[in-house]
Parts: structure tokens; sequence; C-alpha cells
């Protein structure tokens, strides 16, 4: 598995390109704008982009979905199911404040927890963490976890927007995240990485 990372997005998301180097197939994590470097990047090593996976659906990490579409018409748009409502209304998803229009997406497959997806030779699981918005997910696969804003590095996701609620999401970390072994990549959606052993020795919000 290779993991490629890129800033996109009004305020800097980090977006993931992950793809198996042996089939060449792979996937897009949270593209809050476009970045033509990473179409680019996955031309050159000749990828077939088969899905756009969405943590969430704030408007920082949804912004790119339609002009990456553009460039990979087969990919499909995978989101938590519970987060149709972010996703499709531009008012609670923050978009028009960040991008000065409204931005609203369709899943094409909307998940639920602990549901799988086979890419090439990577299984993904995607693992329910609302509290930062209700229908937040993370997804791991491979010893790496794609945590979104759920946790970052000795921190963790906002919880005073739209769906937000801190208790709920501490919970979802403490239950759903530090279960993995300490030596998980975190791969968060702002900030640099992290593990899970440095977090529950060191992040002091949870």
């Amino acid at each position: 598995m290779k993991i490629k990372s890129y800033i996109t997005g009004p305020i800097q998301v980090n977006t993931y390109l992950v793809y198996d180097q042996e089939t060449g197939k792979g996937f897009i994590v949270d593209p809050g704008g476009y970045e033509k470097k990473i179409t680019d990047d996955a031309r050159k090593e000749s990828l077939d982009i088969m899905y756009i996976i969405l943590t969430h659906g704030h408007g920082d990490h949804i912004g790119g979905v339609k002009q990456f579409k553009a460039d990979f018409p087969n990919a499909k748009v995978v989101a938590y199911e519970g987060e149709k409502e972010m996703l499709q209304n531009a008012y609670i998803n923050c978009s028009s404040e960040l991008f000065g229009r409204p931005v609203t997406v369709d899943a094409d497959i909307y998940v639920k927890d602990n549901d799988t997806l086979e890419i090439g030779n990577m299984t993904l699981n995607f693992i329910f963490t609302p509290g930062h918005t209700k229908g937040g997910m993370c997804i791991y696969t491979d010893g790496h976890l794609f945590s979104g804003d759920t946790i970052f590095r000795f921190s963790i996701g906002r919880t005073d927007f739209y769906g937000g609620n801190y208790k709920i999401l501490i919970n979802s970390i403490k239950d759903r995240l530090y279960v993995f072994p300490d030596d998980t990549v975190v791969l968060p959606g702002h900030m640099g990485k992290t593990t899970i052993g440095e977090e529950k020795r060191g992040n002091p919000f949870v």
C-alpha cells in the first residue's frame, strides 16, 4: 500500500491518495479542494481510482469532489449513511462560508458501521465515530487509520458545529479508536500524523 498526502482547500485539509502498488487500484480520501497534482500523480502511476471516500460532510472536506469526479468518472463517492444530511445541505456543511458558494455532494455508496470494502489487495474497514458530526467515520486499513476530524495529533475535532457533541466524540475516540494497537498510524484531516499509542499517552482532551 502506498499513501501520498496533499494539502487542499481553503483551510488546509490533508487529502490522501492511497493505492495498491501491485494492482494499481486506489482511492482518494477527503478532497477538500481540487489539487491537480493528485490527478497528475495518479495518471503518472496509471492508477485506477475507484473511490472518493469522505470521512464527513463539512465543506472543507468535500470541496474537490466534483472536479475529481470529472477527472475520474468511474470513481464512486463513499460516505457514512448518517452523513447524508450534512453532505446535501450547504447551510449546515458551512461550504458557502468557505468557498463563497454552496457545495453539496450525494454519495454513490452509503456505508454502515463495520462495513468493509475491497480495493485491490487492500481491505478497508469503516468505523462510525460521531461527535464532530453526526455521521463522521474513520477508515482503517493495514495498520493505518484515516481519522478525518475525529482526532488530530494531540487534539480533537471541534464540537461546536451543527451535529457536534463533545461527550460523544470522546467516547468515539476511547471506544472505537483506542482499541487499535499502539503502533497504528493515524492520518488525520488536519495537522501531522501520529499513532494511537502517542495519543493514548499524550492527548490532553481525551
